[in-house]
Protein backbone atom coordinates (compact mmCIF):
# COMPACT_ATOMS: atom_id res chain seq x y z
CA UNK A 1 0.00 0.00 0.00
CA UNK A 2 1.13 3.55 -0.64
CA UNK A 3 0.37 7.02 0.58
CA UNK A 4 0.98 10.31 -1.24
CA UNK A 5 -0.41 13.11 -3.35
CA UNK A 6 -1.10 12.55 -7.06
CA UNK A 7 -1.80 15.06 -9.85
CA UNK A 8 -1.83 15.00 -13.64
CA UNK A 9 -1.72 17.44 -16.55
CA UNK A 10 -3.65 16.39 -19.65
CA UNK A 11 -1.85 19.05 -21.68
CA UNK A 12 1.64 17.54 -21.31
CA UNK A 13 3.38 14.21 -21.79
CA UNK A 14 3.35 13.75 -18.02
CA UNK A 15 0.58 11.32 -17.20
CA UNK A 16 0.91 12.22 -13.55
CA UNK A 17 3.19 13.46 -10.75
CA UNK A 18 3.16 12.06 -7.22
CA UNK A 19 4.99 13.46 -4.21
CA UNK A 20 5.69 12.12 -0.74
CA UNK A 21 4.95 8.47 -1.49
CA UNK A 22 5.33 5.83 1.22
CA UNK A 23 5.08 2.10 0.53
CA UNK A 24 4.09 -0.15 3.43
CA UNK A 25 3.66 -3.89 3.74
CA UNK A 26 0.00 -4.81 4.36
CA UNK A 27 -0.74 -1.23 5.39
CA UNK A 28 1.08 -1.65 8.73
CA UNK A 29 1.75 1.90 9.87
CA UNK A 30 3.84 0.70 12.82
CA UNK A 31 6.34 -1.14 10.62
CA UNK A 32 9.19 0.56 8.84
CA UNK A 33 8.21 1.50 5.26
CA UNK A 34 9.44 -0.70 2.43
CA UNK A 35 10.29 2.42 0.41
CA UNK A 36 9.72 6.14 0.22
CA UNK A 37 9.78 8.47 -2.81
CA UNK A 38 10.06 12.25 -2.76
CA UNK A 39 8.71 12.70 -6.28
CA UNK A 40 7.51 10.34 -9.01
CA UNK A 41 6.85 11.52 -12.55
CA UNK A 42 5.07 9.28 -15.09
CA UNK A 43 5.44 10.13 -18.79
CA UNK A 44 3.71 8.63 -21.82
CA UNK A 45 0.54 8.84 -23.88
CA UNK A 46 -3.01 8.27 -22.68
CA UNK A 47 -3.91 5.79 -25.39
CA UNK A 48 -0.94 3.57 -24.40
CA UNK A 49 -1.81 3.89 -20.74
CA UNK A 50 -5.37 2.62 -21.31
CA UNK A 51 -4.27 -0.26 -23.56
CA UNK A 52 -3.90 -3.84 -22.29
CA UNK A 53 -1.36 -4.21 -20.89
CA UNK A 54 -0.85 -0.58 -19.96
CA UNK A 55 2.40 0.90 -21.25
CA UNK A 56 4.34 3.81 -19.78
CA UNK A 57 7.22 5.29 -21.72
CA UNK A 58 9.19 6.70 -18.79
CA UNK A 59 9.03 6.91 -15.01
CA UNK A 60 11.40 9.26 -13.20
CA UNK A 61 11.88 8.70 -9.46
CA UNK A 62 13.50 11.31 -7.25
CA UNK A 63 14.56 10.71 -3.66
CA UNK A 64 14.02 6.93 -3.63
CA UNK A 65 14.82 5.20 -0.32
CA UNK A 66 14.41 1.42 -0.11
CA UNK A 67 14.64 -0.57 3.13
CA UNK A 68 15.25 -4.32 2.86
CA UNK A 69 15.21 -6.71 5.78
CA UNK A 70 15.81 -10.47 5.30
CA UNK A 71 13.46 -11.28 8.17
CA UNK A 72 10.59 -8.99 7.22
CA UNK A 73 10.75 -9.85 3.52
CA UNK A 74 9.56 -13.38 4.27
CA UNK A 75 5.91 -14.17 4.86
CA UNK A 76 3.92 -17.29 5.54
CA UNK A 77 2.73 -17.26 1.94
CA UNK A 78 4.93 -19.34 -0.34
CA UNK A 79 6.54 -17.64 -3.30
CA UNK A 80 5.01 -18.51 -6.63
CA UNK A 81 6.99 -21.08 -8.57
CA UNK A 82 9.27 -19.93 -11.37
CA UNK A 83 7.39 -19.17 -14.56
CA UNK A 84 3.97 -18.86 -12.89
CA UNK A 85 3.89 -15.05 -12.63
CA UNK A 86 0.73 -13.46 -13.93
CA UNK A 87 0.88 -11.28 -16.98
CA UNK A 88 1.94 -7.79 -16.02
CA UNK A 89 -0.77 -5.15 -16.01
CA UNK A 90 1.75 -2.34 -16.60
CA UNK A 91 4.97 -2.24 -18.61
CA UNK A 92 7.41 0.64 -18.08
CA UNK A 93 9.81 1.12 -20.98
CA UNK A 94 12.33 3.12 -18.94
CA UNK A 95 12.61 3.86 -15.24
CA UNK A 96 15.21 6.34 -13.98
CA UNK A 97 16.05 6.56 -10.26
CA UNK A 98 19.29 8.54 -9.97
CA UNK A 99 20.33 9.46 -6.44
CA UNK A 100 18.60 6.49 -4.80
CA UNK A 101 19.56 4.82 -1.53
CA UNK A 102 19.11 1.10 -0.82
CA UNK A 103 19.57 0.02 2.78
CA UNK A 104 19.85 -3.58 3.98
CA UNK A 105 18.93 -4.05 7.64
CA UNK A 106 21.67 -4.74 10.18
CA UNK A 107 22.45 -8.40 10.71
CA UNK A 108 22.25 -8.17 14.49
CA UNK A 109 23.18 -6.16 17.61
CA UNK A 110 26.32 -4.07 17.18
CA UNK A 111 26.31 -4.21 13.38
CA UNK A 112 25.50 -1.38 11.03
CA UNK A 113 23.13 -1.62 8.07
CA UNK A 114 24.59 -1.79 4.57
CA UNK A 115 23.81 1.37 2.62
CA UNK A 116 24.29 1.53 -1.14
CA UNK A 117 24.29 5.06 -2.56
CA UNK A 118 23.16 4.76 -6.18
CA UNK A 119 24.35 7.70 -8.26
CA UNK A 120 22.78 6.49 -11.51
CA UNK A 121 20.15 3.82 -12.08
CA UNK A 122 18.24 3.06 -15.27
CA UNK A 123 15.84 0.13 -15.64
CA UNK A 124 14.30 -0.96 -18.94
CA UNK A 125 11.26 -3.12 -19.64
CA UNK A 126 10.00 -3.01 -16.05
CA UNK A 127 7.11 -5.41 -15.46
CA UNK A 128 5.90 -8.02 -12.97
CA UNK A 129 6.20 -10.99 -15.31
CA UNK A 130 9.68 -10.53 -16.81
CA UNK A 131 13.25 -9.66 -15.93
CA UNK A 132 14.22 -6.03 -16.33
CA UNK A 133 17.55 -4.84 -17.65
CA UNK A 134 19.53 -2.39 -15.55
CA UNK A 135 22.51 -0.07 -15.70
CA UNK A 136 23.83 1.44 -12.47
CA UNK A 137 26.68 3.37 -10.87
CA UNK A 138 26.86 3.22 -7.09
CA UNK A 139 29.07 3.57 -4.04
CA UNK A 140 29.86 0.28 -2.32
CA UNK A 141 29.83 0.54 1.51
CA UNK A 142 32.58 -1.93 2.48
CA UNK A 143 35.16 -1.46 1.15
CA UNK A 144 34.16 2.00 -0.09
CA UNK A 145 34.58 2.24 -3.85
CA UNK A 146 32.75 2.91 -7.08
CA UNK A 147 30.82 0.12 -8.85
CA UNK A 148 29.50 0.23 -12.40
CA UNK A 149 27.27 -2.65 -13.36
CA UNK A 150 24.72 -3.74 -15.92
CA UNK A 151 22.60 -6.84 -16.38
CA UNK A 152 19.13 -8.22 -15.66
CA UNK A 153 17.09 -8.31 -12.46
CA UNK A 154 13.82 -10.07 -11.70
CA UNK A 155 11.04 -10.78 -12.03
CA UNK A 156 10.73 -9.47 -8.47
CA UNK A 157 9.26 -11.89 -5.94
CA UNK A 158 7.58 -9.73 -3.28
CA UNK A 159 6.80 -12.72 -1.07
CA UNK A 160 10.47 -13.78 -1.09
CA UNK A 161 12.76 -10.96 -2.20
CA UNK A 162 15.90 -13.01 -1.52
CA UNK A 163 14.91 -15.43 -4.32
CA UNK A 164 14.73 -12.71 -6.97
CA UNK A 165 17.01 -13.65 -9.94
CA UNK A 166 19.77 -11.39 -11.23
CA UNK A 167 22.76 -11.58 -13.57
CA UNK A 168 25.25 -9.25 -15.17
CA UNK A 169 28.79 -7.88 -15.07
CA UNK A 170 30.57 -5.30 -12.92
CA UNK A 171 33.63 -3.07 -12.62
CA UNK A 172 34.74 -2.08 -9.10
CA UNK A 173 37.25 0.78 -8.83
CA UNK A 174 39.09 2.81 -6.20
CA UNK A 175 38.11 0.48 -3.35
CA UNK A 176 39.86 1.56 -0.16
CA UNK A 177 40.99 -1.53 1.78
CA UNK A 178 42.10 0.66 4.68
CA UNK A 179 38.59 0.36 6.15
CA UNK A 180 39.58 -3.15 7.28
CA UNK A 181 41.89 -3.24 10.33
CA UNK A 182 45.48 -4.23 9.61
CA UNK A 183 45.60 -3.92 5.81
CA UNK A 184 45.60 -1.20 3.19
CA UNK A 185 45.70 -0.55 -0.53
CA UNK A 186 43.47 0.51 -3.41
CA UNK A 187 41.70 -2.34 -5.16
CA UNK A 188 40.12 -2.56 -8.60
CA UNK A 189 38.08 -5.53 -9.80
CA UNK A 190 36.03 -6.77 -12.73
CA UNK A 191 33.83 -9.81 -13.22
CA UNK A 192 30.37 -11.24 -13.74
CA UNK A 193 27.58 -12.61 -11.55
CA UNK A 194 24.50 -14.82 -11.78
CA UNK A 195 21.93 -16.28 -9.40
CA UNK A 196 19.37 -14.99 -6.88
CA UNK A 197 19.84 -12.23 -4.29
CA UNK A 198 20.53 -14.68 -1.48
CA UNK A 199 22.99 -16.76 -3.54
CA UNK A 200 24.88 -14.85 -6.23
CA UNK A 201 27.59 -16.76 -8.07
CA UNK A 202 30.50 -14.42 -8.84
CA UNK A 203 33.78 -14.75 -10.72
CA UNK A 204 36.40 -12.26 -11.75
CA UNK A 205 39.77 -10.74 -10.91
CA UNK A 206 41.27 -8.05 -8.69
CA UNK A 207 44.35 -5.86 -8.92
CA UNK A 208 45.81 -4.05 -5.89
CA UNK A 209 49.13 -2.47 -6.87
CA UNK A 210 49.81 -1.17 -3.35
CA UNK A 211 48.53 -3.90 -1.03
CA UNK A 212 50.12 -3.80 2.41
CA UNK A 213 49.91 -5.01 5.97
CA UNK A 214 49.77 -1.63 7.68
CA UNK A 215 52.25 -2.53 10.41
CA UNK A 216 55.01 -3.23 7.89
CA UNK A 217 54.21 -0.32 5.52
CA UNK A 218 55.68 -2.33 2.62
CA UNK A 219 53.39 -2.18 -0.41
CA UNK A 220 53.42 -5.11 -2.85
CA UNK A 221 51.45 -5.65 -6.08
CA UNK A 222 48.71 -8.23 -5.44
CA UNK A 223 46.56 -9.82 -8.15
CA UNK A 224 43.84 -12.45 -7.69
CA UNK A 225 41.42 -14.61 -9.67
CA UNK A 226 38.28 -15.68 -7.78
CA UNK A 227 35.09 -17.72 -8.03
CA UNK A 228 32.47 -18.02 -5.31
CA UNK A 229 29.19 -16.86 -3.81
CA UNK A 230 27.90 -13.59 -2.36
CA UNK A 231 24.76 -13.23 -0.24
CA UNK A 232 23.23 -9.98 -1.43
CA UNK A 233 20.95 -9.81 1.61
CA UNK A 234 23.62 -9.71 4.33
CA UNK A 235 26.93 -9.27 2.48
CA UNK A 236 28.42 -12.68 3.41
CA UNK A 237 31.04 -13.95 0.94
CA UNK A 238 32.23 -17.49 0.25
CA UNK A 239 34.97 -17.97 -2.37
CA UNK A 240 35.56 -21.60 -3.33
CA UNK A 241 38.63 -20.60 -5.32
CA UNK A 242 40.92 -17.61 -4.79
CA UNK A 243 44.27 -17.61 -6.57
CA UNK A 244 46.61 -14.85 -5.44
CA UNK A 245 49.91 -13.71 -6.96
CA UNK A 246 52.41 -11.24 -5.47
CA UNK A 247 56.06 -10.90 -6.38
CA UNK A 248 57.22 -14.50 -7.14
CA UNK A 249 54.70 -16.16 -4.81
CA UNK A 250 51.41 -17.88 -5.76
CA UNK A 251 48.76 -19.01 -3.26
CA UNK A 252 45.52 -20.97 -3.77
CA UNK A 253 42.85 -20.37 -1.11
CA UNK A 254 39.26 -20.93 -0.08
CA UNK A 255 37.80 -17.93 1.74
CA UNK A 256 34.67 -17.19 3.76
CA UNK A 257 33.72 -13.76 5.13
CA UNK A 258 30.58 -14.15 7.22
CA UNK A 259 28.90 -13.13 10.41
CA UNK A 260 29.14 -15.77 13.12
CA UNK A 261 26.66 -16.31 15.94
CA UNK A 262 26.70 -13.55 18.58
CA UNK A 263 29.65 -11.78 16.94
CA UNK A 264 29.85 -8.11 16.07
CA UNK A 265 31.13 -7.93 12.54
CA UNK A 266 32.28 -10.64 10.17
CA UNK A 267 34.83 -13.40 10.61
CA UNK A 268 37.33 -14.25 7.89
CA UNK A 269 38.07 -17.98 7.47
CA UNK A 270 40.74 -19.07 5.00
CA UNK A 271 42.39 -22.30 3.92
CA UNK A 272 45.54 -21.63 1.89
CA UNK A 273 48.11 -23.68 -0.01
CA UNK A 274 51.35 -22.33 -1.42
CA UNK A 275 53.15 -24.74 -3.71
CA UNK A 276 55.57 -22.25 -5.23
CA UNK A 277 56.73 -19.11 -3.46
CA UNK A 278 59.52 -17.21 -1.76
CA UNK A 279 59.95 -16.55 1.96
CA UNK A 280 61.38 -13.10 1.22
CA UNK A 281 58.07 -12.10 -0.43
CA UNK A 282 56.19 -12.88 2.79
CA UNK A 283 58.76 -11.15 4.99
CA UNK A 284 58.61 -8.06 2.80
CA UNK A 285 54.83 -8.06 3.28
CA UNK A 286 54.62 -8.58 7.05
CA UNK A 287 57.99 -7.54 8.54
CA UNK A 288 59.00 -3.99 9.44
CA UNK A 289 62.61 -4.36 8.26
CA UNK A 290 63.39 -2.73 4.92
CA UNK A 291 65.34 -5.80 3.81
CA UNK A 292 63.96 -9.35 4.26
CA UNK A 293 66.11 -11.21 6.76
CA UNK A 294 65.75 -14.58 5.00
CA UNK A 295 65.51 -15.75 1.39
CA UNK A 296 64.58 -19.09 -0.11
CA UNK A 297 61.93 -21.18 -1.87
CA UNK A 298 58.87 -21.80 0.29
CA UNK A 299 55.69 -23.89 0.39
CA UNK A 300 52.98 -24.25 3.04
CA UNK A 301 49.45 -25.32 3.95
CA UNK A 302 47.53 -23.34 6.53
CA UNK A 303 44.12 -22.67 8.09
CA UNK A 304 43.52 -19.06 9.10
CA UNK A 305 40.77 -17.47 11.21
CA UNK A 306 40.44 -13.71 11.73
CA UNK A 307 37.54 -12.78 14.05
CA UNK A 308 36.16 -9.24 14.17
CA UNK A 309 37.36 -6.89 16.86
CA UNK A 310 39.11 -3.63 17.68
CA UNK A 311 42.53 -5.19 18.22
CA UNK A 312 45.20 -5.06 15.54
CA UNK A 313 45.39 -7.64 12.77
CA UNK A 314 48.22 -9.67 14.34
CA UNK A 315 46.47 -9.79 17.72
CA UNK A 316 43.28 -11.20 16.12
CA UNK A 317 44.63 -13.64 13.55
CA UNK A 318 44.74 -17.36 14.38
CA UNK A 319 46.72 -19.75 12.16
CA UNK A 320 47.70 -23.40 12.10
CA UNK A 321 49.83 -24.90 9.36
CA UNK A 322 52.92 -26.65 8.07
CA UNK A 323 55.65 -25.08 5.98
CA UNK A 324 58.93 -25.84 4.25
CA UNK A 325 61.76 -23.60 3.05
CA UNK A 326 64.55 -24.91 0.82
CA UNK A 327 68.00 -23.43 0.23
CA UNK A 328 67.43 -20.61 2.70
CA UNK A 329 70.08 -17.99 3.35
CA UNK A 330 70.20 -14.98 5.63
CA UNK A 331 70.43 -11.51 4.16
CA UNK A 332 72.39 -10.14 7.10
CA UNK A 333 76.05 -11.11 6.58
CA UNK A 334 76.86 -11.63 10.28
CA UNK A 335 73.91 -14.01 10.70
CA UNK A 336 74.82 -15.96 7.57
CA UNK A 337 78.45 -16.23 8.72
CA UNK A 338 77.33 -17.85 11.98
CA UNK A 339 75.28 -20.42 10.07
CA UNK A 340 78.08 -21.07 7.60
CA UNK A 341 80.69 -21.48 10.33
CA UNK A 342 78.38 -23.89 12.14
CA UNK A 343 78.37 -26.02 9.01
CA UNK A 344 82.16 -25.90 8.78
CA UNK A 345 82.57 -26.91 12.42
CA UNK A 346 79.92 -29.66 12.17
CA UNK A 347 81.91 -31.21 9.32
CA UNK A 348 85.08 -31.19 11.38
CA UNK A 349 86.66 -28.32 9.48
CA UNK A 350 88.18 -25.13 10.83
CA UNK A 351 86.16 -21.95 10.65
CA UNK A 352 87.12 -19.76 7.72
CA UNK A 353 86.40 -16.28 6.51
CA UNK A 354 84.79 -17.35 3.25
CA UNK A 355 82.22 -20.07 4.00
CA UNK A 356 79.48 -20.92 1.51
CA UNK A 357 76.50 -22.88 2.80
CA UNK A 358 72.76 -22.47 3.15
CA UNK A 359 70.06 -23.70 5.52
CA UNK A 360 68.40 -26.67 3.88
CA UNK A 361 65.03 -28.34 4.47
CA UNK A 362 63.75 -25.78 6.98
CA UNK A 363 60.29 -27.09 7.87
CA UNK A 364 57.88 -27.35 10.75
CA UNK A 365 54.42 -27.07 12.25
CA UNK A 366 53.33 -23.61 13.35
CA UNK A 367 50.50 -22.13 15.41
CA UNK A 368 49.87 -18.37 15.54
CA UNK A 369 47.69 -16.89 18.28
CA UNK A 370 47.71 -13.48 20.02
CA UNK A 371 50.67 -12.37 17.85
CA UNK A 372 52.85 -15.26 19.14
CA UNK A 373 54.12 -17.92 16.72
CA UNK A 374 54.65 -21.31 18.36
CA UNK A 375 56.81 -23.91 16.60
CA UNK A 376 56.15 -27.44 17.83
CA UNK A 377 58.35 -29.32 15.37
CA UNK A 378 60.85 -27.09 13.59
CA UNK A 379 63.81 -28.72 11.85
CA UNK A 380 66.55 -27.57 9.50
CA UNK A 381 69.93 -28.71 8.30
CA UNK A 382 73.25 -27.36 7.08
CA UNK A 383 75.99 -29.54 5.64
CA UNK A 384 77.18 -31.68 8.56
CA UNK A 385 74.40 -30.79 11.02
CA UNK A 386 70.67 -31.37 11.60
CA UNK A 387 68.65 -29.35 14.12
CA UNK A 388 65.28 -30.00 15.80
CA UNK A 389 63.87 -27.14 17.88
CA UNK A 390 60.64 -25.86 19.38
CA UNK A 391 59.64 -22.56 20.92
CA UNK A 392 58.13 -19.19 20.12
CA UNK A 393 58.57 -16.06 18.04
CA UNK A 394 56.80 -12.76 18.77
CA UNK A 395 55.44 -11.06 15.67
CA UNK A 396 55.24 -7.69 17.40
CA UNK A 397 58.42 -7.92 19.48
CA UNK A 398 60.40 -10.08 16.98
CA UNK A 399 61.76 -11.94 20.03
CA UNK A 400 63.02 -15.48 19.36
CA UNK A 401 62.97 -18.21 22.03
CA UNK A 402 63.83 -21.62 20.56
CA UNK A 403 65.30 -24.69 22.27
CA UNK A 404 66.26 -28.08 20.86
CA UNK A 405 69.06 -30.29 19.68
CA UNK A 406 71.70 -30.18 16.97
CA UNK A 407 73.07 -33.45 15.61
CA UNK A 408 76.56 -33.02 14.12
CA UNK A 409 78.75 -35.34 12.09
CA UNK A 410 81.92 -34.62 14.12
CA UNK A 411 82.86 -33.41 17.58
CA UNK A 412 82.41 -29.67 17.74
CA UNK A 413 85.67 -29.18 19.64
CA UNK A 414 87.60 -30.60 16.66
CA UNK A 415 86.34 -27.91 14.37
CA UNK A 416 87.18 -24.97 16.61
CA UNK A 417 90.26 -23.45 18.11
CA UNK A 418 91.36 -21.35 21.06
CA UNK A 419 89.08 -20.62 23.99
CA UNK A 420 86.00 -21.78 22.06
CA UNK A 421 87.52 -25.26 21.66
CA UNK A 422 88.28 -25.48 25.38
CA UNK A 423 84.71 -24.52 26.29
CA UNK A 424 83.18 -27.09 23.92
CA UNK A 425 85.47 -29.83 25.26
CA UNK A 426 84.28 -29.04 28.79
CA UNK A 427 80.64 -29.73 27.91
CA UNK A 428 81.22 -32.85 25.78
CA UNK A 429 80.51 -35.22 28.71
CA UNK A 430 76.95 -33.83 28.79
CA UNK A 431 76.33 -34.47 25.08
CA UNK A 432 74.47 -37.56 23.90
CA UNK A 433 76.23 -39.98 21.59
CA UNK A 434 74.88 -41.49 18.39
CA UNK A 435 76.51 -43.34 15.54
CA UNK A 436 76.34 -40.34 13.24
CA UNK A 437 77.88 -37.89 15.73
CA UNK A 438 77.08 -35.81 18.77
CA UNK A 439 73.63 -34.57 19.81
CA UNK A 440 74.13 -31.02 21.01
CA UNK A 441 71.43 -29.17 23.01
CA UNK A 442 71.11 -25.68 21.55
CA UNK A 443 69.12 -22.48 22.00
CA UNK A 444 68.33 -19.54 19.76
CA UNK A 445 67.43 -16.18 21.28
CA UNK A 446 67.60 -12.49 20.51
CA UNK A 447 65.50 -11.09 17.69
CA UNK A 448 64.85 -12.24 14.14
CA UNK A 449 67.18 -9.55 12.77
CA UNK A 450 69.82 -10.09 15.46
CA UNK A 451 69.60 -13.73 16.60
CA UNK A 452 71.91 -15.28 19.13
CA UNK A 453 72.96 -18.93 19.24
CA UNK A 454 74.39 -21.03 22.04
CA UNK A 455 74.57 -24.35 23.83
CA UNK A 456 71.61 -25.16 26.04
CA UNK A 457 73.34 -27.43 28.58
CA UNK A 458 72.31 -27.76 32.21
CA UNK A 459 75.07 -29.54 34.26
Amino acid sequence: RLQGDWSSDVCSSDLGVAEGLTFRRNGDRNARPIATIDKLTVQGTYWEFFAAPKRVRRVRIEGLRMFISPASDRTDNPAPPTGSAKQSAVIIDELIADGALVEFAAGGPGTEPLRFEIHQLTLNSVADDRPMSFRAALLNPKPPGEIRTDGQFGPLRPQSVDQTPLSGSFVFQHADLGIFPGIGGTLSSAGKFNGVLEHIEVEGSTDTPDFQVTRSHHAVPLKTQFHGMVNGMDGDVSLQSLQAQFERTSVVSQVEVAKKTDSEGKTVSLGATELQGRIEDWLRLIATADRPALTGAMNFRAQVLVPPGKQGFFERINLQGDFGIDAASFSRSTTQEKVDNLSQVAQGEKENDDPASVVEHLKGHVVLSHAIVTFSDLSFSVPGALAHVRGTYGLLTQQVDLHGTLQVDNKLSKGTKGVKSVLLKSVEPFLKKKNKGEIVPIKVGGTFRYPSYGLDVIP
